[in-house]
């Protein structure tokens, strides 16, 4: 962090006993955005969370795409912006957007995210300028 990434940070916090991965992860998230480092400069995007277990994020916007790493549910991550890709079903929805998470360099079914529209209104589709 800092300027030419040459600052590190140790953040050590303590939760109750029983507190999930994800609202520990997202607590601890929250803190380190909020601190002021000189010299630091913030990625572009909004914050989400993310709904179900082991939210997988891909290569690509597609199930078939690579699969670069799993998350876990209720953390908060870095949309950069959104994209059309392979339709994902679930019981009760569909859905053909897909969310960049640039912190990760893939994406993940915007049905993984904790919004009331999955189309993402608030992102910036993928290409074009930010709003």
């Amino acid at each position: 962090m800092g300027a030419d990434d040459r600052a590190i940070m140790a953040v050590l916090t303590l939760h109750p006993v029983g507190t999930s991965y994800g609202k520990a992860y997202t607590d601890l998230g929250r803190l380190t955005r909020s601190l002021s480092v000189p010299g630091a400069v913030l990625p572009a995007g909004t914050w989400h969370g993310t709904r179900g277990e082991f939210v997988h994020v891909r290569e690509g916007p597609s199930m078939g795409d690579a699969l670069i790493t799993q998350l876990p549910a209720g953390v908060e991550v870095l949309v950069g912006c959104r994209t059309r890709g392979q339709v994902v079903a679930v019981p009760a929805c569909s859905g053909e957007w897909w969310a960049f998470l640039p912190q990760y360099g893939g994406y993940i079914s915007t049905l993984c995210i904790d919004s009331p529209d999955n189309r993402l209104p608030d992102v910036p589709e993928c290409g074009s300028p930010r709003p």
